[in-house]
């Protein structure tokens, strides 16, 4: 079935015939006002001032497979290419995760310290750097800190560099795994280490939703159970060479582990591992110093 004509109205009646019962009639609502204002380049739509009016073919085309792919519970953010984080603009696509809102306070928290600090002009590394949605965001608004991200995968570093452009910042881009890492200098080369490496146990997949394990890369999510801080394990110890003395470690976390993840960086040397709770009241964050 297809959208019976090019008009407004016909569009919004077959959103709602479509999809009402999988995503309820709030958020099939939702869904078809942010499709009506990406695909028609309006910031606020109004529905019921225009449902007479019509699109093009070329836009009804959009709103088609718009639909085809809302069915399926594609993202809406794969679905447009993109996604908005820390006031910025980001493409994404199947080689890099959806920034999540506990990732901004992740971010928030860097620079609030940076500043609250008096740094002029920190080095910082991002770990599994991903869209480069946290260097990307570290750089705008600390202009003067020179920052590097890593990741393991080119297609994701290849989506960062994208990014970076996009947003008209310069971020140092590398590809290499934190697991066996190549670029291990001499003397510590940072002022902050900051990551949000995989942390979703498997045995975590059966309370998922389908529109994350159909469509986000698996690589960026999650870790066996048997060695769930595989990552951080591997993060803190390449922090004791090269994090600066009194450098600060930044990790977002599983919020499950909290308490092991805590003791792990005690265990690594890594000096008062603080664990910070997110907006929903998880332990989200933990930072601490070397």
């Amino acid at each position: 079935m297809r959208i019976a004509s090019n008009k407004i109205k016909d569009i919004a009646r077959f959103f709602r015939e479509e999809l009402t019962d999988l995503y309820g009639p709030e958020e099939t609502e939702t869904l078809l006002r942010y499709c009506l204002e990406e695909f028609l380049n309006e910031e606020r739509f109004d529905l019921r001032a225009s449902e007479n009016k019509t699109v093009s073919e070329s836009e009804l085309l959009r709103f088609n497979f718009a639909i085809k792919d809302l069915k399926k519970e594609k993202p809406l953010q794969y679905i447009f290419g993109r996604a908005d984080f820390y006031g910025l603009k980001l493409l994404v696509n199947e080689h890099v995760l959806i920034p999540r809102p506990e990732t901004e306070e992740l971010v928030h928290l860097v620079i609030s310290d940076v500043k609250n600090a008096g740094m002029n002009d920190p080095a910082i590394l991002d770990i599994g750097t991903g869209s480069g949605c946290i260097p990307i965001a570290l750089k705008k608004h600390l202009p003067a800190a020179k920052i590097t991200a890593m990741d393991v995968s080119e297609k994701a570093i290849e989506t960062a560099e994208q990014n970076a452009k996009l947003n008209a910042v310069e971020i140092d881009f590398v590809v290499d795994d934190i697991l066996q890492p190549a670029a291990v200098k001499d003397s510590p080369q940072y002022d902050i280490i900051v990551s949000n490496p995989p942390y979703i146990k498997l045995s975590e997949k059966t309370g998922m939703n389908k529109n994350v394990l159909d469509y986000e890369p698996h690589l960026a999510l999650f870790v066996e159970d048997d060695d769930a801080l595989l990552f951080y394990r591997a993060i803190a110890e390449y922090a004791q060479k090269m994090l600066k003395p009194g450098g600060k470690i930044y990790f977002e976390i599983n919020g499950a582990l909290g308490p092991e993840t805590r003791r792990l960086l005690e265990d690594k040397g890594l000096k008062n591992p603080e664990l910070i709770k997110d907006m929903s009241n998880k332990n989200r964050i933990l930072r601490g110093t070397r």
